[in-house]
């Protein structure tokens, strides 16, 4: 199940930080993230988002603004938004994959190796639910050439 759950999401992009209106409905939410892909990113407005929706009950006393899901149509539009992400630095825009919530949890107890990896000066980085490191390596000049 949760496979399928996973799958599921596979093509979706949550998006954090981006400020909500009252009343905002579907069609607004999707229309605040096409601007970012073309303004921010500097996306193609061909990108196409099969579905677009706020995550979670509206709250007027919220301080914060609901994540929006973003469902693309193609995995390449998604990939290259992901990469272009950080673009977004200075903002307080985020883009994220979406993942279930038991792959959330695994990453949320990750962190701490994750951020004492690369404290220790390692290449460290989740991927999925798994923590991928790589000790810093120096290169040396060929000897005996």
């Amino acid at each position: 199940m949760e496979y399928l759950e996973g799958q599921s999401r596979r093509n979706n992009l949550v998006f954090e930080g981006v400020l909500e209106s009252q009343g905002e409905s579907w069609a607004d939410a999707e229309a605040k993230v096409k601007k970012i892909l073309t303004e921010k990113l500097q996306l193609p407005p061909t990108v196409e988002l099969e579905r677009v929706h706020r995550v979670g009950r509206p709250d007027g006393e919220r301080s914060r603004p609901r994540p929006i899901v973003a469902k693309l149509l193609r995995w390449k539009d998604r990939d290259t938004i992901l990469h272009r992400a950080k673009q977004l630095k200075g903002t307080n825009i985020y883009i994220n994959e979406d993942y279930t919530d038991a792959v959330k949890r695994k990453r949320k107890e990750l962190m701490p190796e994750l951020r004492a990896a690369r404290e220790r000066g390692e290449i460290a980085f989740l991927r999925y639910d798994k923590l991928i490191v790589h000790p810093r390596t120096t290169s040396t000049p060929n000897q005996g050439r």
